[in-house]
């Protein structure tokens, strides 16, 4: 894993945009985790979900 996906991962787990546990998504499907993109709700979190995008982008060649 590179370290920018790490970094990505540890963000969105820290600010409870991936949370884990039992939920029941729109579609009444059962999921084990749940990714709340609306939480990117702050300029420092548009911010950082930009940079991310951006390395993934540069790292894909």
């Amino acid at each position: 894993m590179q370290s920018f996906q790490e970094d990505f991962l540890n963000f969105v787990i820290e600010h409870d945009i991936l949370r884990f546990g039992q939920f029941t998504l729109k579609s009444g499907r059962q999921s084990p985790y749940f990714f709340n993109a609306g939480l990117f709700n702050s300029g420092e979190k548009l911010s950082f979900l930009a940079q991310s995008y951006a390395a993934a982008i540069v790292h894909s060649g």
